[in-house]
């Protein structure tokens, strides 16, 4: 059943066994989960059933730190949540980004791959993914029929090829609504805001494990109920994730689960490097489809990146990362020029072969001025972009990087001082990177620039911002609107907010799905491992309901 929380009685008291807080990609598959059993579930969303300006205001946050994208236009507050502007990349987490490392002591799952490949297959599915396979390019190639996608003969110890798979891209909401309204023991609540958690009277034989009732919900009309509730699961992303926890302080005063001070720490994100780098092919006219394209190989989309061997990452301690090219008919001869010209200048010296580069220059005006407009104007789109005609060979590729973010205490989600339309503090995100990240995506460049060069690709033009040993980001570094940490997992709750089983670690029946429990980022995009984990949840909810 699916209603309209405004047609609800004020001050009514719903029961459920169930309460999922947040019907995105995490909430939908627990509730379906449960779907024809005995377990009354309450599934609620804050936003409609289709997109509503006021409850995507109540969003809106401040950010400080690394520039990252604005917090009401990377998240959606609809039935489906940020599905519903979700790209579909699609790819599991690698073993070693479960592992603890030494040089990282914030590294480690208390969970391993083994224990989440199970539901990655079923994830697959629910992500509408024809294919469980990733990385077995043989198979692409002989068993579908993409015989054309060839590897790059790259040294695997230092650079190997990661395929991800693209979701038609799922839409949450639209692709399971049926299901959620055709079971009996759900019910879809929309239009209904949870304002806070509320504390049970019940006592536990632990005194230092509480209990919640269930939460305090109201309309945007501030229409308000209550849902008590045997278990809850907070499933709202990110971000909200810890502002909710945070707003709930009757069950704590810093907030529930946040007894340790770690309620909005350890914040990460893809910092993302748009166009950072260049290769310029040795060969006009080079093609590689397998790394330029969403190829479509039996119904499958798929397309290859270049990410770090685990065997790299341990000998110069980075983190993961991920390189995808996007091939350009235009050259960069101008830009390279540009650069040489204005970092000698910088030095008091005059370029060598100043005819040359001041021929580079006139050539490629075009492509100067609509990087000359990008970077004045911060922005990634420009009235100057050369249009290059289909038919011309490919010069190059321009390299976009993603990087893992080293998690970071000082990474964080707080309450601010301005308030949302229910009068409650709005969130501020004070994203911070590591001297680590900066050492990450350095010698990601560069190590892509010895393995082009090894395979004679091409030149790897890398910016002299990376000649630094100190953090010198670019400008127009940004995030990826993917908002892991703030709850984290871990076997110690000195050192996380929910265990192994996603369990706030000092209330007894308050647990948290979605991004916010990642320990690590790896590099591959969330929304699988975000539905493994919840089929996973629903897994060991079902024992604790029976």
């Amino acid at each position: 059943m699916i209603t309209d929380a405004n047609t609800l009685a004020p001050n009514q008291t719903i029961d459920t066994d169930l309460l999922i807080i947040g019907a995105g990609p995490a909430g939908i598959t627990i509730a379906r989960e449960f779907a024809g059993t005995a377990i009354r579930v309450t599934l609620i969303e804050s936003g409609d059933k289709s997109y509503n300006y006021d409850a995507q205001d109540l969003n809106r946050g401040a950010i400080t730190g690394i520039n990252a994208e604005p917090l009401d236009a990377s998240r959606l507050r609809l039935l489906g949540g940020t599905s519903n502007h979700w790209a579909g990349w699609c790819r599991p987490l690698e073993r070693e980004d479960f592992e603890a490392r030494k040089d990282w002591p914030e590294s480690g799952w208390p969970i391993s791959l083994d224990d989440l490949n199970p539901y990655y297959d079923k994830a697959t599915e629910i992500c509408q993914l024809p294919r469980k396979k990733f990385d077995d390019i043989d198979y692409w190639q002989s068993q579908l029929g993409g015989s054309h996608l060839k590897k790059l003969s790259l040294n695997d110890t230092r650079l190997l090829t990661a395929i991800f798979q693209i979701s038609p891209p799922t839409r949450f909401g639209d692709a399971y609504l049926k299901d959620l309204e055709q079971a009996k023991n759900i019910t879809v609540l929309y239009n209904a805001t949870a304002l806070e958690l509320l504390k049970s009277d019940d006592s536990s034989i632990n005194s230092s494990i509480k209990k919640i009732s269930g939460a305090r919900v109201s309309t945007l009309d501030k229409k308000q109920f209550t849902i008590n509730a045997r278990t809850t699961v907070t499933a709202v992303g990110g971000v909200e994730t810890s502002r909710l926890l945070l707003l709930s302080n009757k069950i704590h005063p810093q907030g529930a689960g946040n007894e340790n001070d770690l309620v909005g720490r350890y914040f990460m994100d893809h910092p993302w490097l748009r166009s950072i780098s260049y290769l310029r092919f040795q060969e006009a006219g080079t093609n590689w489809p397998l790394y330029f394209d969403k190829t479509k190989v039996a119904n499958t989309r798929i397309f290859g990146t270049l990410t770090p061997a685990p065997e790299l990452k341990k000998s110069l301690k980075i983190g993961g990362f991920r390189l995808w090219l996007q091939p350009s008919r235009t050259s960069t001869a101008g830009l390279d020029s540009a650069r040489t010209i204005i970092n000698k200048l910088k030095q008091g010296q005059l370029a060598d072969d100043i005819g040359n580069h001041i021929a580079n220059l006139y050539a490629d005006a075009d492509t100067i001025t609509d990087a000359a407009y990008k970077t004045l104007f911060q922005v990634r789109d420009s009235p100057f972009a050369n249009k290059s005609i289909p038919s011309d060979p490919y010069l190059g590729a321009f390299i976009d990087l993603n990087i893992e973010q080293r998690p970071n205490p000082e990474s964080r989600l707080i309450l601010d001082s301005p308030v949302d339309v229910f009068g409650q503090r709005q969130i501020k995100l004070d994203w911070r990177l590591h001297d680590t990240d900066w050492h990450t995506a350095k010698l990601a460049l560069k190590t892509a620039a010895q393995e082009f060069g090894r395979i004679n690709a091409g030149r790897v033009h890398i910016p002299s911002e990376f000649e630094s040993n100190e953090p010198n980001w670019p400008q127009l570094i940004t995030s990826s609107n993917h908002h892991m940490g703030g709850a984290r997992m871990a076997l110690d709750p000195m050192q996380g907010v929910v265990n192994a089983d996603c369990r706030i670690h000092s209330i007894d029946n308050l647990y948290v799905a979605g991004s916010a429990v990642f320990p690590t980022s790896g590099y591959a995009n969330p929304t699988l491992t975000i539905v493994a984990l919840s089929l996973k949840l629903a897994d060991h909810l079902r024992g604790v309901l029976s």
